[in-house]
């Protein structure tokens, strides 16, 4: 304005702001929430314009005046949100409406009645329920809202829903832990954790029957069990290796399982790429496929 110094109430910037702040509310009351979002954003941006205007004569409840009006249109703002499901914003202008749009948050933008800043937190409890699932936050939030107006009927209805869908989240997740713990005690009683239509068939893990003895290394034969004896005097005969005593080499096999399970595995897998090498060898050798159906294994290990 240019005719000098003159009360906010008159500005033209505070007259367009509460123009648009009863524009807003009759678009609310019809159902246009993207229009009244609108105009209550400019109202906003008009109420931050006006308190950069040097022509006003400024006072504490000038001020506070517009900070009001702008608190209001954030409030109104996180309705529209609420009822277009935009769930982020609707928590933003709720708090916002709260403590301003500072950041950090000037103390003097907190002017909402206890009244209204009850009606921002509800608003912002639903949008973390219904948006986010936060229902520790949303909790949190009605609790706080109950402090300032422990009487409003809406604020207790929501606080028990939001109680019960804890209350049901806290027996799903509790009853979660106890069939993973109830796992991990069957699979220490040797049960395991898969059910019956996931386990193998016991027949597709056999070894595979070997006719005639196959040498892996110096001194380490795979052989037909009948022929085990045989090839392991031959082998001390021959000084390629000691015979070997199949019970020694079972528990043997067992303690190593048992004690050092990743050298087991290792062994393991280095034994099954010697019997694999040693069968594509015969293979080459006799133009006969080996049958590979199966993996082969250790051989079994004595009870200890």
């Amino acid at each position: 304005d240019k005719g000098g110094k003159h009360p906010v109430e008159e500005d033209t910037l505070y007259k367009m702001s509460l123009e648009n702040r009863e524009g807003g509310n009759k678009l609310i009351q019809s159902g246009d929430y993207e229009s009244a979002v609108a105009r209550y954003s400019e109202l906003i941006m008009q109420t931050r314009a006006l308190e950069k205007e040097t022509d006003v004569e400024w006072t504490d409840h000038g001020r506070d005046l517009v900070r009001q009006l702008r608190a209001v249109a954030y409030l109104n703002l996180s309705l529209c949100f609420l009822k277009t499901k935009q769930w982020t914003h609707a928590i933003n202008t709720a708090t916002r409406a709260i403590q301003g749009d500072k950041d950090p948050a000037d103390p003097k933008d907190d002017v909402l009645p206890k009244e209204k800043k009850a009606k921002a937190l509800f608003r912002r409890a639903q949008a973390h329920r219904e948006g986010s699932s936060d229902l520790d936050k949303a909790n949190q939030d009605l609790r706080q809202a109950l402090d300032m107006t422990p009487e409003d009927k809406n604020l207790q209805q929501e606080l028990r829903r939001v109680e019960r869908d804890l209350s049901q989240a806290q027996k799903a997740a509790d009853k979660k832990m106890t069939g993973f713990l109830s796992s991990g005690k069957r699979v220490e009683a040797g049960e395991g954790i898969f059910t019956e239509d996931l386990r193998p068939d016991p027949s597709s893990l056999k070894a595979p029957e070997l006719k005639e003895p196959v040498k892996l290394s110096e001194g380490l034969y795979l052989a037909p069990k009948d022929k085990r004896e045989e090839v392991a005097q031959e082998a001390a005969d021959s000084g390629d290796g000691p015979a070997i005593d199949y019970e020694d080499l079972g528990r043997e096999i067992a303690e190593m399982k048992e004690e050092k399970p990743e050298l087991f595995k290792q062994v393991q897998a280095r034994v099954k790429e010697l019997v694999e090498e040693n069968v594509a060898a015969v293979e080459a050798q006799t133009g006969e496929e080996a049958p590979a159906e199966n993996t082969p294994e250790f051989p079994a290990a004595a009870p200890a």
